[in-house]
């Protein structure tokens, strides 16, 4: 039976005993490959109305084994995508009757593998969140029968608001797998590397996205866009743009009416592998001017004695609360009450198992220092360097970059990556960071 786009059905108590079967299956096809698998969505959520599809989530074991996923899968009548999510991800799909199977392919320890059975352990907590979930699901099929992509997205705020709670949970899961951290520096490859950095870049700046509220974050095929609902483009972008080349102007027009008739400034970072190859040349042709230019550079912790010189007046600790979080964001900002807002939201659902830690710097009790760390894709991120103007030159700086390099190496990972600023570079290559890319900055500048 072929069901048209959006069907909903009455709940089916056999549909985890149809997890279970394709799991078995799964296993057996794809061996050591797979560290575990999770029954998520709608169909994993007892008395939940949904469309027939039995959401899997697959964790790999290893980053590498994405590679080869396409052969195996296929054989069990799977077809293979990269996913909407575009960190180490895949999606594959296969049809069996009047099921659907969706897999969800992620490396071991993703955040969002954490993300999806909160969500799913949340609503069979708690029932009346469930039943409110069912009835706008029932009217939103109603309404988008013939048009997923809007069904999916009318479905987001309720999403994004059990998603808040769901993180707050006291009784959320924690006993998740770690990632995978067995892979030398000495083993990545350059492309290898640009890929993490690219990962672990879309995961810093949209990590907490899925669950401020009032932030709107979009994931589409053709890119990312975070609107974080507050006025200073720092925290509003686009990145991972993906476009056809022939439908690529249409969708930078369609990118900014929406900041446009949201009257919000924002800014379209541009990285390795974003298409189409002339993309920055569509941008200036529609009007945006090329703001920043960082270099891509990565650092081999394997080869690194870990020596930190930290200065004796100086206090790095981890921020945590709202108090030390303001401490970061007031190091530097461009506009103070956005940077405040933006990190007490922060305050209101960081958690010990997020994948980005704050650290600030204090000199008698004055915040002097910042940097954060985001663990992704096999690589520490190092972003968000940045000293107060009236205390540079104290050897701050490096003191945290190298404190970050400490904690990332103590943890088992083996690459740093980080985008360099031209104030930043010198450091960077003097601390013996790598060349592997840029990252530019657009910015249209328009009145409102």
């Amino acid at each position: 039976m072929k069901y048209p786009n959006i069907t909903i059905v009455a709940y089916d108590h056999t549909w985890p005993e149809f997890y279970i079967k394709e799991s078995q299956q799964l296993k057996k096809a794809l061996g050591d490959s797979i560290a575990t698998t999770h029954h998520i969505g709608s169909t994993a959520i007892i008395n939940m109305p949904a469309k027939p599809v039995i959401d899997i989530i697959v964790e790999l074991a290893d980053l590498r084994d994405f590679e080869n996923l396409s052969q195996p899968l296929s054989d069990l009548g799977y077809s293979v995508t990269p996913n909407i999510i575009p960190h180490f991800s895949r999606f594959a799909r296969r049809e069996a009757g009047e099921i659907a199977y969706h897999l969800h392919i992620f490396a071991q320890g993703d955040p969002q593998v954490r993300r999806h059975v909160n969500f799913r352990d949340y609503m069979n907590a708690h029932p009346a969140n469930a039943k409110d979930y069912a009835e706008l699901k029932q009217q939103l099929a109603q309404k988008y029968f013939d048009d997923r992509e809007a069904y999916t997205m009318a479905k987001n705020k309720f999403v994004q608001e059990t998603d808040h709670k769901a993180k707050q949970w006291p009784e959320r899961r924690n006993n998740f797998l770690l990632p995978n951290l067995d892979i030398p520096a000495s083993e990545w490859s350059q492309n290898e590397i640009v890929h993490s950095m690219n990962a672990n870049l879309s995961v810093h700046m949209t990590h907490f996205s899925q669950y401020l509220q009032g932030a709107i974050l979009v994931r589409k095929p053709a890119y990312t866009l975070v609107d974080s609902g507050l006025t200073d483009d720092t925290f509003n972008y686009i990145l991972r743009a993906n476009f056809a080349d022939d439908s690529a102007v249409e969708s930078i027009v369609e990118i900014n009416n929406y900041f446009s008739q949201q009257q919000r400034d924002y800014s379209w970072w541009v990285g390795p592998g974003d298409k189409p190859d002339n993309l920055m040349k569509l941008l200036t042709g529609e009007g945006y001017i090329n703001s920043e230019n960082n270099t891509a550079m990565y650092f081999d912790l394997d080869q690194w004695a870990g020596d930190v010189v930290i200065p004796p007046e100086l206090n790095i600790i981890k921020a945590e609360d709202k108090k030390s979080l303001r401490d970061f964001a007031l190091v530097l900002a461009n506009d103070e009450k956005s940077f405040e807002q933006y990190f007490s939201m922060i305050a209101d659902v960081y958690t010990d198992d997020d994948p980005i830690e704050y650290y600030v710097g204090y000199v008698n009790d004055k915040p002097v220092v910042r940097g954060l760390i985001c663990y992704f894709a096999n690589v520490a991120g190092l972003h968000w360097l940045s000293t107060a103007i009236d205390e540079r030159h104290q050897g701050y700086g490096k003191a945290m970059q190298q404190y970050r390099l400490k904690r990332a190496k103590d943890r088992g990972y083996h690459i740093a990556v980080l985008q360099a600023s031209d104030e930043g570079y010198p450091l960077y290559k003097k601390l013996g960071y790598q060349e592997c890319g840029v990252y530019q900055e657009f910015k249209l500048l328009a009145e409102y």
